[in-house]
């Protein structure tokens, strides 16, 4: 068998999320991939990503891999194959052969993700981004956000800031967390060894409350120890959200 890495990048507003189930194959990424793979190799083959992004959450940078017949192909050949049965919302960047022992989500080490907010009071309502932000009812603190993203930061147990609470460990590190403002939006770009189902939203919600002075620093320190997802924000909208950097 042959092992190929491919970078892929998606519009995720019309899918169900990465992972296909068996009701929705086709409102999925992973469904859109494997029947291509289908297709062309006339048998089933599994498509492995880095992360499981969430419904409606996008991609510029998603790995993922997959194992083929043993046999001799132009990498080109591959990459037009997809480029040619991709509906105009999932494209490939690149293709390339891999030893066998990688394995796109195994093999992670970092996730970088970036949320954006469209400022209430920004100059302009957002145009053709505006598929893309999560557009503000209020003022928000910056300056109080950015100091307490900071608590984010490190080895913590984030069971009460997901919506599933059956998981292996619900420990994850947060290597950075940084906001950065421009007149009319604020960008949350946070990395982790991984995240929760809806772990990343929930982040960006809880910060939203304490930048519009509804929640207070203190819930997200309760948080850790009570692990009770009455302790944090809302989760955040999904269009907002995309994956941009895989790290190995």
């Amino acid at each position: 068998m042959m092992n190929y890495k491919m970078t892929i990048g998606y519009d995720g507003r019309r899918y169900k999320g990465y992972r296909k189930t068996k009701s929705n194959e086709d409102k999925t990424i992973q469904g859109k991939l494997e029947a291509i793979l289908e297709k062309k190799y006339g048998e089933k083959i599994e498509v492995v990503s880095a992360v499981n992004t969430d419904a409606g959450v996008s991609a510029t940078h998603q790995v993922v891999n997959f194992k083929v017949p043993d046999k001799k192909e132009d990498i080109k050949d591959i990459r037009d194959y997809f480029e040619e049965f991709l509906p105009d919302d999932i494209i490939t960047y690149s293709v390339e052969a891999v030893e066998d022992r990688f394995h796109s989500r195994y093999n992670v080490k970092e996730l970088t993700y970036e949320y954006r907010l469209w400022k209430i009071d920004a100059p302009r309502r957002p145009l053709f981004d505006r598929q893309y932000v999560n557009r503000m009812d209020g003022v928000l603190d910056v300056d109080k956000m950015k100091e307490v993203a900071e608590l984010f930061l490190g080895e913590h147990e984030f069971a009460a800031f997901s919506t599933k609470s059956k998981v292996k460990s619900s420990v994850k590190v947060i290597t950075s967390i940084e906001l950065f403002e421009t007149d009319e939006e604020i960008i949350i770009t946070m990395s982790a060894d991984g995240f929760l189902l809806n772990m990343e939203r929930i982040i960006v919600g809880t910060l939203i409350q304490i930048g519009l002075g509804t929640r207070h620093e203190e819930t997200i320190k309760r948080a850790f120890k009570s692990m009770n997802n009455k302790d944090v924000g809302h989760k955040a909208m999904a269009s907002a959200l995309t994956l941009v950097h895989v790290e190995y």
